[in-house]
This record gives structure tokens, C-alpha cells and sequence, in this order.
């Protein structure tokens, strides 16, 4: 698993954010929300700089994300002819969390493929059959509770994963 290190995302100081480590969310209730959250918001980036926006199923096991879908599909040509630039963002539970990172079309090996398509199947009526997903490698996630104002001023965290955020 990757280093991952926590911090305060740059907001605004006029929100009213909290500056100390106070109320900051734990990566294991937001790799939990991430898993659990029914609904992937994906969004890429188009041939002519635009952004696509769909909302897709997906699972996150570890630290990555992985998606599927149809080679054709705007989203996967996007990725596929693009420099794999990708965000996804889920709201779930009262958390709301945002994953920067980059896709790549990957085999997965058996053991990992079972684990997704355990989660896949726990959330939606399919269970995915094959090995090949992309797979999203976060640079940066973003979370946050938005269950009242208290927690909307002294959750949000950042989590950093060595890459560009």
C-alpha cells in the first residue's frame, strides 16, 4: 500500500475551516465511504480539453479505485487517448469525498479481481466476470462531512499520495 499522508486541503480561510488536526477524518472512514458508495461521479478529460462527466458503478479496494465499462464508452476513450487524467467523487453517507488520480487499463490478478467483484456484487445486481478494469491510482482525495455545520467546518482532509495534487 502507498504512504499516505494527511492534511488540511487549501480552503479559503473565510469558511470558516478548522487549521488544527482537530476533527480531521481518518483514511479508514474514507476508504470505507469510497467502498461502500453505490455511485462513482466520474469525470475525464475530452480530446479537446473539455471535461465528461458520467456516473458509473465501480469499487475501492486498498488505496485504488477500479472501474469498467465499454472500450467505446466517451469516458473510456477519453482515457484511453487522453494522458488518463481522471476525478471521481462520491457523496455517501454524509461524507462527500474527491479522488484526483490517473486511470490505467489494467489486468488485475485473481485474487484482486475476486475482491472487486465481491464489492461490485454487495452493492449492484453484477457481478463482473473479467480481469481488465481501469484502475485509478489517487494523487490526492479530498473528504469531508457534511451532516451539519460543525462537522462541514472540522472534517475536511486531505489525503496525499506522492503525486501531483
Amino acid at each position: 500500500m502507498t504512504s499516505i499522508t494527511r492534511r488540511r486541503p487549501g480552503i479559503p480561510s473565510d469558511y470558516g475551516i478548522a487549521e488544527d488536526e482537530a476533527g480531521m477524518l481518518e483514511w479508514n472512514e474514507v476508504a470505507a465511504t469510497l467502498s461502500a458508495a453505490p455511485i462513482f461521479w466520474v469525470s475525464t478529460v475530452t480530446p479537446d480539453g473539455g471535461s465528461h462527466l458520467i456516473p458509473i458503478w465501480g469499487a475501492f479496494i486498498g488505496d485504488a479505485a477500479y472501474i469498467e465499462g465499454g472500450k467505446a464508452t466517451r469516458w473510456a476513450r477519453n482515457l484511453a487517448d487522453g494522458d488518463g487524467r481522471i476525478h471521481i467523487g462520491v457523496d455517501h453517507g454524509g461524507m462527500q469525498v474527491m479522488v484526483r488520480g490517473t486511470a490505467v487499463r489494467t489486468e488485475v490478478e485473481a485474487g484482486l479481481q475476486a475482491a472487486i467483484a465481491d464489492e461490485y456484487e454487495a452493492k449492484y445486481p453484477y457481478r463482473p466476470a473479467g480481469n481488465e478494469f481501469w484502475t485509478v491510482a489517487p494523487n490526492a482525495i479530498l473528504a469531508w462531512r457534511t451532516d451539519d455545520l460543525e462537522k462541514f467546518a472540522s472534517t475536511p482532509t486531505q489525503f496525499d499520495f506522492g503525486g501531483p495534487a
